[in-house]
Protein backbone atom coordinates (compact mmCIF):
# COMPACT_ATOMS: atom_id res chain seq x y z
CA UNK A 1 0.00 0.00 0.00
CA UNK A 2 1.48 3.35 -0.98
CA UNK A 3 2.08 6.29 0.95
CA UNK A 4 -1.18 8.11 -0.78
CA UNK A 5 -3.53 4.92 -0.40
CA UNK A 6 -2.31 5.04 3.83
CA UNK A 7 -3.62 8.56 3.90
CA UNK A 8 -6.71 8.28 2.13
CA UNK A 9 -7.66 5.26 4.28
CA UNK A 10 -7.41 7.57 6.96
CA UNK A 11 -10.53 9.49 6.34
CA UNK A 12 -13.28 8.38 7.16
CA UNK A 13 -16.15 7.35 4.16
CA UNK A 14 -18.56 10.28 3.41
CA UNK A 15 -16.63 12.33 5.58
CA UNK A 16 -15.27 15.40 3.50
CA UNK A 17 -11.90 16.46 4.74
CA UNK A 18 -11.59 20.23 6.12
CA UNK A 19 -9.76 21.28 3.78
CA UNK A 20 -12.08 20.30 0.75
CA UNK A 21 -15.55 22.23 3.15
CA UNK A 22 -18.36 22.56 0.94
CA UNK A 23 -19.16 26.09 -0.08
CA UNK A 24 -23.13 25.12 -0.46
CA UNK A 25 -23.53 26.31 2.79
CA UNK A 26 -22.04 29.74 2.83
CA UNK A 27 -23.93 30.49 -0.67
CA UNK A 28 -26.93 29.21 0.59
CA UNK A 29 -26.59 31.83 3.57
CA UNK A 30 -25.18 34.68 1.58
CA UNK A 31 -28.26 34.05 -0.71
CA UNK A 32 -30.69 33.99 2.35
CA UNK A 33 -29.36 37.28 3.76
CA UNK A 34 -29.74 39.09 0.07
CA UNK A 35 -32.99 37.52 -0.33
CA UNK A 36 -34.96 38.29 3.00
CA UNK A 37 -32.94 42.02 3.30
CA UNK A 38 -32.69 42.64 -0.66
CA UNK A 39 -36.69 43.14 -1.79
CA UNK A 40 -39.44 44.48 -0.06
CA UNK A 41 -42.25 42.67 1.82
CA UNK A 42 -40.26 39.58 3.22
CA UNK A 43 -39.69 41.52 6.56
CA UNK A 44 -36.26 42.50 6.24
CA UNK A 45 -36.33 46.03 5.70
CA UNK A 46 -38.68 45.82 8.93
CA UNK A 47 -36.10 44.31 10.99
CA UNK A 48 -33.35 46.02 10.49
CA UNK A 49 -35.52 49.51 11.41
CA UNK A 50 -36.54 47.68 14.54
CA UNK A 51 -32.69 47.00 15.20
CA UNK A 52 -31.74 50.39 14.80
CA UNK A 53 -34.16 51.61 17.06
CA UNK A 54 -32.66 49.80 19.55
CA UNK A 55 -29.49 52.52 19.36
CA UNK A 56 -31.51 55.87 18.25
CA UNK A 57 -33.03 58.39 20.58
CA UNK A 58 -34.86 60.21 17.70
CA UNK A 59 -31.68 62.76 18.09
CA UNK A 60 -28.48 60.44 18.25
CA UNK A 61 -27.05 57.34 18.02
CA UNK A 62 -26.17 55.57 21.10
CA UNK A 63 -22.49 55.53 20.74
CA UNK A 64 -21.59 58.80 19.11
CA UNK A 65 -20.04 59.64 16.14
CA UNK A 66 -17.23 61.18 17.69
CA UNK A 67 -16.97 59.46 21.11
CA UNK A 68 -12.75 60.18 21.59
CA UNK A 69 -10.57 57.36 23.40
CA UNK A 70 -13.96 54.82 23.77
CA UNK A 71 -13.57 55.06 20.02
CA UNK A 72 -9.93 54.34 19.70
CA UNK A 73 -10.63 51.73 22.16
CA UNK A 74 -13.90 50.05 20.48
CA UNK A 75 -12.93 51.03 16.75
CA UNK A 76 -9.45 51.47 16.48
CA UNK A 77 -8.36 48.74 19.00
CA UNK A 78 -9.73 45.63 17.17
CA UNK A 79 -8.29 46.79 13.81
CA UNK A 80 -4.69 46.90 15.43
CA UNK A 81 -5.23 43.47 16.95
CA UNK A 82 -6.13 42.17 13.15
CA UNK A 83 -3.10 44.03 11.97
CA UNK A 84 -0.65 42.75 14.46
CA UNK A 85 -2.16 38.93 13.76
CA UNK A 86 -1.70 39.54 9.91
CA UNK A 87 1.80 40.69 10.64
CA UNK A 88 2.52 37.77 12.83
CA UNK A 89 0.89 35.18 10.24
CA UNK A 90 3.49 37.32 7.32
CA UNK A 91 6.81 36.74 9.81
CA UNK A 92 5.77 32.99 10.13
CA UNK A 93 5.83 32.97 6.05
CA UNK A 94 9.53 34.61 5.89
CA UNK A 95 10.94 32.71 8.94
CA UNK A 96 8.72 29.34 9.27
CA UNK A 97 11.92 28.05 11.38
CA UNK A 98 10.81 30.43 14.15
CA UNK A 99 7.17 30.12 14.09
CA UNK A 100 5.31 27.91 16.06
CA UNK A 101 4.94 24.07 14.65
CA UNK A 102 1.64 24.31 14.87
CA UNK A 103 1.38 26.77 12.31
CA UNK A 104 3.10 25.86 9.41
CA UNK A 105 3.67 28.23 6.43
CA UNK A 106 0.98 26.79 4.27
CA UNK A 107 -1.75 27.55 6.83
CA UNK A 108 -0.35 30.83 8.12
CA UNK A 109 -0.73 31.61 3.93
CA UNK A 110 -4.03 30.69 4.23
CA UNK A 111 -4.86 32.58 6.90
CA UNK A 112 -3.02 35.66 5.56
CA UNK A 113 -4.59 35.59 2.20
CA UNK A 114 -8.24 35.08 3.65
CA UNK A 115 -7.83 38.03 5.66
CA UNK A 116 -6.36 40.36 2.94
CA UNK A 117 -9.07 39.44 0.25
CA UNK A 118 -11.87 39.21 2.48
CA UNK A 119 -11.73 42.89 3.92
CA UNK A 120 -10.65 44.23 -0.01
CA UNK A 121 -13.78 42.26 -1.82
CA UNK A 122 -16.14 43.40 0.38
CA UNK A 123 -15.03 46.94 0.03
CA UNK A 124 -15.22 46.42 -3.52
CA UNK A 125 -18.48 45.80 -3.96
CA UNK A 126 -19.75 48.75 -2.51
CA UNK A 127 -19.82 50.46 -5.54
CA UNK A 128 -21.72 47.77 -6.55
CA UNK A 129 -24.52 47.31 -4.42
CA UNK A 130 -24.74 51.11 -3.93
CA UNK A 131 -26.54 51.14 -0.14
CA UNK A 132 -26.70 53.82 2.25
CA UNK A 133 -25.90 53.88 5.98
CA UNK A 134 -28.66 54.74 8.81
CA UNK A 135 -26.64 57.92 8.95
CA UNK A 136 -27.34 59.15 5.78
CA UNK A 137 -30.99 58.38 5.61
CA UNK A 138 -33.46 61.75 6.33
CA UNK A 139 -35.26 59.51 8.94
CA UNK A 140 -32.07 59.03 11.18
CA UNK A 141 -31.46 62.96 11.23
CA UNK A 142 -29.46 63.50 7.99
CA UNK A 143 -29.50 67.05 6.47
CA UNK A 144 -30.00 68.08 2.72
CA UNK A 145 -28.63 67.76 0.44
CA UNK A 146 -27.22 64.82 2.22
CA UNK A 147 -30.64 63.32 3.44
CA UNK A 148 -31.66 60.03 1.24
CA UNK A 149 -34.30 58.17 1.59
CA UNK A 150 -34.14 54.29 2.26
CA UNK A 151 -33.49 52.38 -0.61
CA UNK A 152 -33.21 48.68 -0.82
CA UNK A 153 -30.28 46.18 -2.81
CA UNK A 154 -32.25 45.65 -5.64
CA UNK A 155 -34.15 49.24 -5.80
CA UNK A 156 -33.21 51.60 -8.72
CA UNK A 157 -30.90 53.88 -7.00
CA UNK A 158 -30.70 57.78 -7.94
CA UNK A 159 -27.50 59.84 -9.14
CA UNK A 160 -25.32 60.13 -6.64
CA UNK A 161 -26.84 57.89 -3.84
CA UNK A 162 -24.57 56.60 -1.13
CA UNK A 163 -22.31 53.56 -1.79
CA UNK A 164 -20.62 52.91 1.48
CA UNK A 165 -22.38 50.80 3.52
CA UNK A 166 -23.03 46.90 2.03
CA UNK A 167 -21.34 45.22 2.96
CA UNK A 168 -19.59 46.70 5.97
CA UNK A 169 -16.19 46.92 5.18
CA UNK A 170 -15.02 47.28 9.51
CA UNK A 171 -16.77 44.24 10.44
CA UNK A 172 -15.19 42.62 7.54
CA UNK A 173 -12.15 41.82 8.97
CA UNK A 174 -13.34 40.32 12.31
CA UNK A 175 -15.23 38.40 9.99
CA UNK A 176 -12.28 37.20 7.90
CA UNK A 177 -11.33 35.57 11.18
CA UNK A 178 -13.89 32.58 10.11
CA UNK A 179 -10.81 31.12 8.11
CA UNK A 180 -9.43 30.04 11.47
CA UNK A 181 -12.49 27.74 11.33
CA UNK A 182 -10.66 25.55 8.00
CA UNK A 183 -7.41 25.85 9.29
CA UNK A 184 -7.24 23.00 11.23
CA UNK A 185 -8.64 19.38 10.78
CA UNK A 186 -10.30 18.62 14.08
CA UNK A 187 -13.70 19.04 14.89
CA UNK A 188 -12.82 21.11 17.96
CA UNK A 189 -10.67 23.27 15.97
CA UNK A 190 -13.51 24.08 13.46
CA UNK A 191 -15.72 25.16 15.89
CA UNK A 192 -13.00 27.23 17.97
CA UNK A 193 -12.17 29.02 14.91
CA UNK A 194 -16.07 29.45 13.62
CA UNK A 195 -16.80 30.70 17.47
CA UNK A 196 -13.96 33.31 16.87
CA UNK A 197 -14.78 34.54 13.78
CA UNK A 198 -18.28 35.42 14.82
CA UNK A 199 -17.88 36.71 17.95
CA UNK A 200 -14.83 39.05 16.29
CA UNK A 201 -16.27 39.75 13.57
CA UNK A 202 -19.96 40.53 15.01
CA UNK A 203 -18.61 42.18 17.99
CA UNK A 204 -17.08 45.58 15.32
CA UNK A 205 -20.14 44.77 13.14
CA UNK A 206 -22.46 45.62 16.12
CA UNK A 207 -20.14 48.78 17.31
CA UNK A 208 -21.05 50.01 14.09
CA UNK A 209 -24.67 49.31 14.09
CA UNK A 210 -24.61 50.97 17.71
CA UNK A 211 -23.16 54.50 15.98
CA UNK A 212 -25.67 54.74 12.93
CA UNK A 213 -22.98 53.21 10.27
CA UNK A 214 -24.20 50.16 8.98
CA UNK A 215 -27.91 48.25 9.50
CA UNK A 216 -27.72 44.67 10.74
CA UNK A 217 -28.63 43.25 7.21
CA UNK A 218 -25.06 44.78 6.53
CA UNK A 219 -23.32 42.65 8.94
CA UNK A 220 -24.85 39.61 8.49
CA UNK A 221 -24.25 39.63 4.71
CA UNK A 222 -20.92 40.71 5.59
CA UNK A 223 -20.26 37.33 7.67
CA UNK A 224 -21.68 35.20 5.14
CA UNK A 225 -19.75 36.30 2.37
CA UNK A 226 -16.83 36.21 4.24
CA UNK A 227 -17.32 32.32 5.22
CA UNK A 228 -18.53 31.67 1.59
CA UNK A 229 -14.55 33.45 0.56
CA UNK A 230 -12.95 31.49 3.49
CA UNK A 231 -14.25 28.44 2.68
CA UNK A 232 -13.32 28.33 -1.71
CA UNK A 233 -9.72 29.71 -0.45
CA UNK A 234 -9.81 26.77 2.24
CA UNK A 235 -10.82 24.48 -0.95
CA UNK A 236 -7.97 25.99 -3.48
CA UNK A 237 -4.79 26.20 -0.73
CA UNK A 238 -5.72 23.39 1.22
CA UNK A 239 -4.22 24.60 4.64
CA UNK A 240 -5.08 21.48 6.31
CA UNK A 241 -3.59 19.13 3.82
CA UNK A 242 0.20 19.23 4.96
CA UNK A 243 2.13 18.27 7.98
CA UNK A 244 2.71 21.91 10.59
CA UNK A 245 6.45 21.39 9.29
CA UNK A 246 5.67 22.37 5.71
Amino acid sequence: MNSSTMADSRIPKNHAPVDRPSWVLPALALAAVVGFFGFHGTGGEWLDFQVQAWFWDGRDWLIPKNSGWFHQFAYTGPKVVLYAFALWLLWALVFPAHSPAWLGRRRAAYLFITMAVIPVACTQLRSVTQMATPRDLAIYGAVAPNAWDHLLLFDAKPAHYPSHAFPAGHASGGFALLALAFAWDTAWARRRGFLIGCVYGGTMGLYQVARGEHFLSHTLATAALAWLIAACLARWLKPAEVSSTN
